[in-house]
């Protein structure tokens, strides 16, 4: 078929026969040989190759002409002849030869490339069939132009293959996102109906009956055009069916597809050919946008992901409203200059708007602007120092440079206005700046300003960059040295510049309310705010979860690694007895070590507390005691079956581990019960030991009774309520309440 259009002269004229047996021209294609010879339609033919007309098969069957050498034709009275003597048509062999060369080349290796990467995939053998009818339905569509019938019956073939195909890959590839496209027999009556009309269109080509080969390839078209409407239809039903679930966003790329790929030829080439004869925009060029659903297929289908097409459908809707006023201001000004018909005006007003388009998308996917101009305004930099600062004087400072460097102005400050003296002070620039304004400025208009806040003065512009209880940072700017006004990408500048500072003046006053804390509950020998010491616990936790593993990675491998080394030389029956007496002692030693390492790392971190839950957690905690104390410990917890948070279990299993170590070292207690109870949305833990107790009037807050203290602490973490019972020789009863529902509150939350 590529040998065809090398080789065979594209005419370009479509003919039909007149009431006195006459054939007219109806159509002079652009880029074909008629319209390079200045052939007119309504020219009469009155003989090819020096026969007549009426005896080529083509002229009868096809309504155009081909195979030509020589022509004559009949017009206003006069007789022209035209001999095929021409040099190359560069424009057909672009659009006949290369262009359709290059997609059959390039979807023929997409079909390569995603057989290899998936052909595990069923889906994937119907997309390969997909592409392959698109690349040789693109490929005979020039000899097709040519009269060649083996092209034209490839071209009907390929062609009707496009829409089954298509609406087939839809079924197979939902399926797996459980959406039915639909019922497969509606699947088999599509295949069914277009065989059978590209049958009878093959059959028009060899048997001659009327215009039965126009009937059948209108027909064709008809049926191309409606299948792949119905397609669209039958994804937007899905797409509101779904459009609040997950599947939503492969239903929009399912439509993007059908929308950018398919109407451009159906709305401007397909439908205006069938209805009115004319072609708005040539198949070549509309026929080429069927590219661009093969690559939007292999995307899906290797990737497995999808566009994001709400971001897409923004950008084009704000782009086409655009250009749609610049192709107004295009035409009208067109129309004092030029005079076409409509059809050449519909033309021109479709590829301009659509060029418009493609242009704005282009422009911002490539960034151009910034590569050609360099963005002065770029905040990168200073986002990035700002990241590393750790003091706000040095903040303050690197404000005042960044601004310098920008702008072209000669004074800039940064003020600190107390609202109860009602007076400012300079916190960093120049010394020289409008007190007064600012002063009279923010005592009268203080409700009405927040962070961010932009208002002029004299000789200048001011920001809010931060506000306190007790003070405002204000930034003030000197007029630009060459007074104009600040431009709007400067102002955009100064305005996100002074967000981004807020920001990292905020975090300074998290830090520095944090630190006032700290000391006050240090200072007042108060306890710490829960949030202060969840905080700490958590620190804790994961220094000791860090160590957990240091030691199982190191230490304990190094020790299993010597163990078996010792094991192996014990194993030696040539051994001395003097020998493996000690290697004996060495082994058992090894032995205790590995198992005080193993156990270590038990206390440093809880096994399986989140895997299987608290009650799991402390039954094992406790059997490790039970196997090591002389005290027998009693476990309670058939009436507990709420859903702790992780932080709350965790100080849970802390507590009964701190209990437990404490009434090891100095209860000595011989029986301990614990039990773990809940009911609605509280949870109660009590311990109770029959150990020596100590005196009600003596405080736990020091000495041997600090593991009570960092008890209290940890219950206090979790807002959690814990009361001490004890008197001397009486034992220590501990009960500790939390409220599975309360919520517990971050540092952000209190400030």
């Amino acid at each position: 078929m590529t040998y065809v259009t090398v080789t065979k002269t594209y005419v370009g004229l479509n003919v039909k026969e007149t009431t006195d047996g006459q054939w007219e021209i109806t159509k002079v294609d652009s880029i074909g040989w008629a319209a390079q010879r200045k052939v007119q339609t309504g020219d009469i033919i009155t003989e090819i190759n020096g026969k007549d007309p009426e005896s080529f098969h083509f002229i009868k069957q096809y309504g155009v002409v081909g195979h030509l050498d020589q022509m004559k034709v009949l017009r206003n009275g006069s007789m022209l002849e035209f001999e095929v003597q021409v040099p190359r048509n560069y424009n057909t062999l672009l659009y006949h030869t290369l262009l359709p060369m290059l997609a059959f080349l390039v979807l023929f290796g997409f079909s390569i490339y995603i057989y290899w990467k998936k052909r595990d995939d069923k889906v994937v053998f119907i997309l390969v069939a997909f592409f392959v009818a698109v690349g040789l339905c693109y490929v005979s569509a020039g000899a097709s132009a040519r009269t060649d019938s083996f092209a034209r019956m490839m071209n009907s073939l390929s062609m009707m293959m496009v829409p089954s195909l298509f609406i087939h890959f839809h079924y197979r590839y939902f399926f797996k996102y459980q959406i039915q496209f639909m019922k497969m027999k509606y699947l088999v009556i599509i295949y069914a109906v277009n065989f059978l009309v590209v049958l009878l269109g093959m059959l028009s080509i060899f048997v001659y009956v009327g215009n039965m080969y126009v009937f059948f390839r209108n027909a064709q078209l008809l049926l191309f055009s409606f299948e792949i409407l119905l397609s669209f239809v039958v994804l937007i039903y899905h797409y509101f069916k779904y459009r609040k679930m997950v599947q939503k966003p492969i239903l929009q790329n399912a439509i993007f597809g059908i929308v950018v790929s398919f109407f451009p030829f159906i709305f401007l080439t397909a439908l205006p050919n069938t209805i009115f004869g004319v072609e708005l925009i040539p198949a070549s060029l509309t026929a080429a946008c069927l590219i661009f659903l093969p690559v939007f297929f292999l995307y899906l289908v290797i990737m497995d992901q999808v566009f994001d097409i709400d971001f897409i459908n923004s950008r084009l809707r704000y782009y086409a409203f655009i250009s749609l006023i610049l192709t107004g201001i295009i035409i009208g000004i067109m129309l004092f200059f030029t005079n076409l018909s409509f059809i050449e005006w519909a033309r021109v007003s479709i590829l301009t708007y659509g060029s418009l388009i493609i242009m704005f998308y282009l422009e911002e996917k490539l960034n151009i602007r910034h590569r050609l101009f360099k963005d002065k305004f770029n905040l990168d930099r200073y986002s990035y120092d700002i990241a590393k600062i750790v003091k706000r004087e040095e903040l303050d400072k690197r404000l005042i440079k960044e601004i310098r460097e920008v702008l072209p102005i000669q004074k800039v400050s940064l003020v600190k206005f107390d609202k109860k003296g009602v007076n400012t002070e300079l916190s960093a620039g120049d010394h020289e700046y409008p007190k007064d304004f600012i002063e009279f400025y923010i005592k009268y208009y203080n409700p009405m300003l927040s962070i961010g806040s932009q208002f002029s003065i004299e000789g200048g512009l001011c920001y809010i960059i931060s506000e306190q209880h007790d003070s405002i940072h204000i930034l003030w700017i000197q007029r630009k040295a060459n007074f104009t006004p600040f431009n709007k990408d400067e102002q955009s500048w100064l305005k996100m510049l002074v967000h981004y500072t807020s920001i990292v003046y905020e975090n300074f006053q998290l830090i520095e309310g944090v630190t006032e804390d700290m000391k006050q509950s240090l200072d007042n020998d108060q306890s710490m705010p829960s949030w202060m010491l969840r905080l700490l616990f958590r620190l804790s936790e994961k220094e000791r979860t860090r160590l957990s593993s240091d030691l199982h990675d190191s230490a304990l491998q190094e020790q299993l690694v010597w163990y078996r080394k010792v094991e192996e030389l014990l194993e030696d029956d040539q051994l001395p007895g003097s020998v493996r007496a000690p290697l004996t002692d060495v082994r058992r030693g090894l032995l205790g070590v590995v198992d005080q390492i193993r156990e270590t790392c038990t206390l440093l971190r809880p096994p399986f507390l989140k895997e299987t839950g608290i009650i799991e957690a402390l039954s094992y905690l406790i059997q490790q005691y039970r196997s090591r104390e002389s005290f027998a410990i009693e476990f309670i917890s058939y009436d507990f079956s709420a859903n702790l948070e992780d932080d709350q279990a965790l100080v849970i299993y802390r507590v009964v581990q701190e209990l437990l170590n404490n009434a090891s070292k100095h209860s000595k207690a011989s029986q301990i019960v614990i039990e773990m109870k809940s009911e609605d949305n509280a949870v109660f833990l009590t311990y109770k030991d029959d150990g020596v107790g100590f005196p009600p009037n003596r405080s736990y807050h020091s000495g041997k009774h600090m593991g009570l203290v960092g008890i209290r602490q940890r219950v206090n973490s979790i807002q959690g309520n814990m009361e001490v019972f004890s008197s001397e020789n009486a034992g220590v009863e501990v009960a500790i309440l939390l409220q599975t529902d309360l919520e517990i509150r971050h540092y952000s939350d209190v400030m």
